[in-house]
C-alpha cells in the first residue's frame, strides 16, 4: 500500500526543491494560454505533443523567442514529441524528469499541467501517479474554456481516471503502460500521432 501511495505521499512529505515548468498537453489554445502566463511568470513551458499537431506554430516560437531575451538564463520552451494518449504523456513527463537527475538538475516542486477541464482530474491524476516519487506535485491548470471542472462526485465515479492512474501503476511496477493489451487500437493512435505532418 505504501508503495502505491509513494507517488502522493512523497511531494508533501519531502517535496522536490527545483522551480516550477509549464506542463502543457498537445498545445493549440493551451499553448497560447501558456504562453501568455508565461509572458507575466516567466515559467518555462514543457510541452508534450504529438509530431502530428505541427506544435508549436511559428508565431509561437516568435513568442519564445521575445520571452527568452527577457529571460535569457531559463530555458523558455522544451517540446517533446512523445506519448499518443494520457497514459503515455504522463510516461514522458517522468522520463524528462529522469533525463534532468541524470544531468544533475533538480526536479520541479510544481509541474502545472495545462490542459482543458474535461480533461482533469483524468491528467492530473495519472501525471502524479508517474512523477510524485520525484518529489514534484502535480497542480491542474484548467484553460478557460467555460466547461467547469468536475464535481467530486463525478471524480470518483470517473472510469477514465481511474484506469490512466492503474496504468501508470503498472508501468511503475512493469515497465509498461498496458497499452499493447489492445495492439490494434494502439497502432491506430500511433499512427495518427507520429504520422509526418
Amino acid at each position: 500500500m505504501l508503495w502505491l501511495a509513494w507517488p502522493l505521499l512523497r511531494p508533501r512529505l519531502w517535496p522536490a526543491a527545483g522551480d516550477p515548468w509549464l506542463v502543457v498537453l498537445d498545445g493549440y489554445h493551451r499553448l497560447d494560454w501558456a504562453l501568455q502566463r508565461q509572458g507575466r511568470s516567466g515559467e518555462p513551458i514543457l510541452l508534450i505533443t504529438c509530431l502530428a499537431t505541427r506544435q508549436p506554430t511559428a508565431a509561437q516560437w516568435s513568442t519564445h523567442q521575445g520571452n527568452t531575451r527577457s529571460h535569457p538564463n531559463r530555458p523558455q520552451l522544451r517540446v517533446l514529441h512523445q506519448g499518443f494518449d494520457t497514459a503515455t504523456q504522463a510516461v514522458a513527463l517522468a522520463q524528462w524528469l529522469q533525463q534532468r537527475r541524470q544531468q544533475g538538475q533538480p526536479a520541479p516542486g510544481q509541474l502545472l499541467l495545462v490542459s482543458d477541464p474535461h480533461h482533469f482530474p483524468r491528467a492530473q491524476w495519472a501525471a502524479q501517479v508517474a512523477v510524485g516519487s520525484s518529489g514534484s506535485q502535480v497542480v491542474a491548470l484548467p484553460v478557460p474554456t467555460g466547461v467547469p471542472l468536475m464535481t467530486e462526485e463525478e471524480w470518483w465515479l470517473h472510469w477514465p481516471s481511474w484506469r490512466d492512474a492503474l496504468r501508470l501503476q503498472l508501468w511503475r511496477a512493469t515497465g509498461s503502460t498496458g497499452a499493447s493489451i489492445k495492439a490494434a487500437k494502439r497502432q491506430r493512435k500511433v499512427q495518427a500521432c507520429f504520422a509526418s505532418p
